[in-house]
C-alpha cells in the first residue's frame, strides 16, 4: 500500500521558553519507481534523533549533525514496505541533496530555524 502524504510532525522540544540548542527543519521526499511514496517534513534539534511512523510501512528516523561550514550531517534510516535504507548526507542548508538506491530516492532539504 502507498501512502500519499505530507506530513508535519514537530518533534517536542525540551523547553518552551529560552532553549539554547539548534532546531532544523528537514524536509524529505520518499519515491518509489519514480512515484511519491511521502513527503515527512519534521522540526529536530542538533544532535538529536527523531522517528516517525506512517501507517503501516513507513518509518523513518534521522539526526542532523550542524558542522562549522554552514552544513550539517544528516544520518538516516528509512523503512519502507520491507526495505530499509540507511543513507547519510553532507548537505549545505536550504539545498536538496538526493540519493537514489535501486528503485527508492530520497530527497532531502534542511534549514537552520532561528531559535530567539
Amino acid at each position: 500500500m502507498k501512502i500519499h502524504t505530507s506530513l508535519l510532525a514537530l518533534s517536542l522540544l525540551a523547553s518552551a521558553s529560552g532553549f539554547a540548542a539548534e532546531t532544523y527543519q528537514v524536509t524529505t521526499s520518499v519515491y518509489t519507481n519514480g512515484e511519491l511514496v511521502a513527503s515527512p517534513v519534521v522540526l529536530v534539534e542538533a544532535d538529536k534523533a527523531t522517528s516517525m511512523t506512517i501507517g503501516e510501512n513507513f518509518s523513518y528516523n534521522l539526526t542532523v549533525k550542524p558542522n562549522q561550514d554552514e552544513t550539517a550531517d544528516v544520518i538516516t534510516a528509512l523503512t519502507l514496505e520491507n526495505d530499509t535504507l540507511t543513507p547519510s548526507f553532507t548537505v549545505a542548508y536550504g539545498k536538496e541533496a538526493s540519493i537514489e538506491i535501486g528503485t527508492q530516492k530520497l530527497t532531502i532539504l534542511v534549514s537552520r530555524i532561528d531559535n530567539q
